[in-house]
C-alpha cells in the first residue's frame, strides 16, 4: 500500500514543531482574535465542528480496553471528582473573597469560572505530556454529564446565586464536541484494530494544533469588542488574580493526584482535566445572567488561560521528550 512516507513523515516533523511551539501558539490566537476581530467573528459556527474534530483524533488514539482499565481501577475518577467539584472551588471562593471583598459581582465571575466543565482542549495539552488519554477523555465526558447539576449547585451555595440557563442546549453543544465524536474515534480504532494508530493519527496530529489555534482566534474575536471598550486598570487586580488563580489551580491538582499516588500518566491526565476550564461555556452563562462585571474574572480566563497552561505544564512536567511524541508503546501517550 502506498502511504505517502514522504508527506507523513513531514507532517510528523512539523507537529513536534507545533508542540514545541505551544506556550507561543495559543497567545498568538488571542492576538490575532483581537486585532483582526471582524475577519474571524463569524467563524463562530466553526467552533463546534473543530472540536469534535480534536476529539474524534484524541478518540482514536483510544480502545474499548482502555476504558475498561479505567472503570477497574476508577481511583483517578474519584481524586478528579474531589478536586474539581470540593476542593478548588472552595479555595479559589475563599480567595476571592479575601481579594475582592464586598464585589460580589466580580467573586460570583470567579465562581462561575471555576462551576464550569472541564475543557476539551486540555486533551491535547494532557497528550502533549503523555497523559492517559483514555482517562482525560472519560473525565471530560463525566464533566460535561455533570454539568447541569453542578454548575448551577455550584454557583449557588459558593456565590449565594440562583441561576437558570438552557441545559439541554449546553448538554447537546458538549456532546457534539465530545461524546460523539470521541465514540467515532474509538470505533474507528476498534475497526482498524488498533492500526490507526499507525499512520491516520500521526497526519491528522498538526492539524489539531492548528484546529485549537483557530479555536483560541475565533473565540478570542466574540469578546475582542467589549474587551477593548472596557479596558481600565481597574481590571489589572482581577487579570492578575484569573492568572494567580489558574497557576494555583494547576498546582493544587498535580499535588493532590501525586499525594494519592497516582502515576505519571494519570497524574497528568487528573492535572490538566481539573484545571482547565470551558470558559467559553463559562462567558456564555455570565453574558446571560449576570451583571457585567462578573465577566471581567471569565474574560481573563481566556485570554490567559493556554498561556498559562503552557507556563504552568513546563514548570509542573517538564519539557516532554521528543521520543515520546512519536512512540504509543504504552497505548496512553500522545495521540494528537
Amino acid at each position: 500500500m502506498f502511504r505517502f512516507s514522504a508527506a507523513e513523515q513531514k507532517l510528523i516533523t512539523a507537529n513536534k514543531w507545533l508542540e514545541r511551539m505551544m506556550p507561543l501558539l495559543t497567545p498568538t490566537g488571542v492576538i490575532l482574535g483581537l486585532v483582526a476581530a471582524k475577519v474571524f467573528i463569524d467563524g463562530k459556527p466553526l467552533v463546534t465542528p473543530l472540536f469534535a474534530f480534536l476529539t474524534l483524533v484524541s478518540g482514536m488514539g483510544v480502545t474499548v480496553k482502555d476504558f475498561g482499565a479505567i472503570i477497574r481501577k476508577p481511583k483517578p475518577i474519584f481524586i478528579f471528582l474531589l478536586t474539581t467539584y470540593i476542593i478548588t472551588p472552595c479555595i479559589m471562593t475563599g480567595l476571592a473573597n479575601l481579594l475582592f471583598h464586598g464585589n460580589g459581582d466580580v467573586i460570583t465571575g470567579f465562581v462561575l469560572l471555576y462551576a464550569i466543565p472541564t475543557a476539551v482542549v486540555g486533551c491535547i495539552w494532557s497528550s502533549i505530556y503523555s497523559g492517559n488519554n483514555a482517562l482525560s477523555l472519560t473525565l471530560i465526558v463525566i464533566g460535561t454529564m455533570l454539568a447541569p447539576i453542578s454548575v448551577p449547585l455550584t454557583v449557588r451555595v459558593l456565590a449565594s446565586s440562583h441561576i437558570e440557563f438552557d441545559t439541554s442546549g449546553m448538554m447537546l453543544s458538549l456532546i457534539y464536541m465530545v461524546v460523539i465524536p470521541s465514540a467515532v474515534g474509538i470505533l474507528i480504532n476498534a475497526i482498524t484494530k488498533g492500526h490507526c494508530m499507525d499512520h491516520a493519527v500521526p497526519v491528522l496530529k498538526p492539524f489539531t494544533k492548528i484546529g485549537l489555534l483557530f479555536v483560541v482566534i475565533i473565540n478570542t474575536s466574540q469578546i475582542a469588542e467589549d474587551l477593548i471598550a472596557s479596558a481600565s486598570v481597574a481590571y489589572i487586580p482581577q487579570a492578575l488574580a484569573a492568572f494567580c488563580f489558574t497557576v494555583l489551580g494547576f498546582i493544587i491538582s498535580r499535588t493532590i493526584a501525586r499525594l494519592a499516588r497516582l502515576d505519571q500518566a494519570n497524574t497528568v491526565s487528573v492535572t490538566f482535566a481539573s484545571s482547565m476550564k470551558n470558559i467559553s461555556a463559562a462567558m456564555v452563562l455570565a453574558i446571560q445572567f449576570f451583571p457585567p462585571a462578573s465577566l471581567i474574572p471569565i474574560i481573563s480566563g481566556i485570554v490567559l488561560q493556554q498561556t498559562t497552561t503552557a507556563i504552568s505544564a513546563h514548570f509542573l512536567f517538564g519539557n516532554k521528550p521528543d521520543k515520546n511524541i512519536m512512540e504509543n508503546t504504552q497505548g496512553k501517550g500522545d495521540v494528537i
